[in-house]
């Protein structure tokens, strides 16, 4: 016995040892697409963030969103019992999903979640292939192919990049004040597939937006959110902003990228963006009041939008923040010459009751 619970408790401590080191350096090589499109495993935290704009076959009208979140649990903390146990003890990897539809015809606007606690799953280092359950994200012949499902909708969508990623920062590196990391996004990829509406499954194309990020991304203890941008326009460009807020303050180092007509990227930095708040929407749900109605003027590109939502309910009160995400419409003028489009608008930090705060 005295031989043997030396080798027992070695046994439960290697059992207790997280499987994952995670990388907290500050990032230093250039991505490398599209290895990079790849889940990664010394990355905290990272997403892949897909959203669009679709017409059907029958003339009806759908923004979507779909988003797939990985975390590294190794330096978290989980509920147990009596106390707070290593989040990794439950779940080494977590995994999260969230899908929306904005329904235009009907004014409607529905979400939902899953996670990996109790589903299949996978995020494959070696290639792009994400799943939960039945979701799924995967590269295939050049193309990304999306589905996802809920009570009311489901998706089933080939999307294919029009131009190279975008890198946000100098090799895909943004800095955003709380920290640096990889950050790049498809931003025109055709869409065309299926949709499935209230039991009736109708043909689609159109026009979707894929972000990726990944890096050391902790939670922190200040009151973080951050307003996001991401906009397409008619003339074959696309711009995407940040405002990122600690405590109701925007860091400096909040800025954008704008993409011209070639693939081209130029980086914006926050002096170069002024964005006005015209109207505001309150929650029924949270009681949470957030903006809705933006003017955007970006002067070193002589470039004037206003966004408007297509819908005011877009909330989603999902884990592990309530936010709204929704489809905007965009019409302004580009060097002088009138120009329209389609966006999504991502808010985060309004309902204060719902906040990184709590999974500290």
């Amino acid at each position: 016995m005295r031989r043997t619970l030396p080798v027992i408790l070695l046994s439960l401590i290697i059992s207790c040892t997280p499987k994952y080191i995670i990388d907290h350096a500050k990032p230093v090589r250039p991505l490398d697409l599209p290895r990079d499109d790849a889940a990664h495993y010394t990355a905290q935290t990272e997403w892949w963030y897909y959203t669009g704009h679709l017409q059907a076959d029958d003339g009806a009208e759908y923004g979507f969103e779909v988003t797939f979140f990985k975390r590294l649990t190794s330096e978290d903390r989980g509920p147990a019992c009596l106390f707070r146990v290593p989040g990794h003890w439950i779940k080494e990897v977590a995994m999260l999903g969230h899908f929306a539809v904005t329904d235009l015809d009907r004014k409607t606007f529905k979400s939902t979640e899953v996670n990996n606690l109790a589903r299949p799953w996978k995020a494959d280092p070696d290639r792009y292939h994400v799943l939960i359950g039945g979701w799924s994200a995967e590269a295939r012949d050049g193309s990304h192919m999306v589905r996802a499902s809920m009570c009311g909708y489901s998706i089933d969508l080939k999307l294919t990049p029009d131009k190279a990623a975008a890198l946000h920062g100098p090799g895909g590196i943004v800095e955003k004040g709380v920290n640096a990391n990889y950050y790049y996004s498809y931003t025109s990829m055709r869409a065309e597939g299926t949709i499935t509406a209230r039991g009736k499954k109708k043909t689609v194309a159109g026009k979707a937006w894929m972000d990726h990020e990944f890096g050391p991304m902790g939670l922190v203890a200040k009151k973080i959110g951050w307003d996001w941008f991401s906009i397409q326009l008619d003339n074959n460009t696309e711009l995407m902003l940040y405002l990122i807020k600690d405590n109701d303050h925007i860091v400096p180092q909040s800025g954008g990228t704008y993409v011209d007509a070639a693939g081209k990227t130029r980086h914006l930095q926050l002096s170069d963006i002024k964005i006005t708040e015209t109207a505001t929407w309150k929650s029924p749900k949270t009681g949470a009041v957030y903006p809705a109605d933006w003017n955007i003027s970006i002067k070193p590109l002589n470039l004037r939008l206003r966004l408007r939502p297509m819908l005011a309910e877009q909330e989603l009160t999902l884990n592990p923040v309530t936010y709204w995400e929704g489809a905007v419409t965009v019409d302004g003028a580009a060097g002088g010459k009138p120009v329209t489009g389609k966006g999504y608008v991502e808010l985060v930090g309004y309902d204060k009751k719902s906040s990184f705060d709590k999974y500290k």
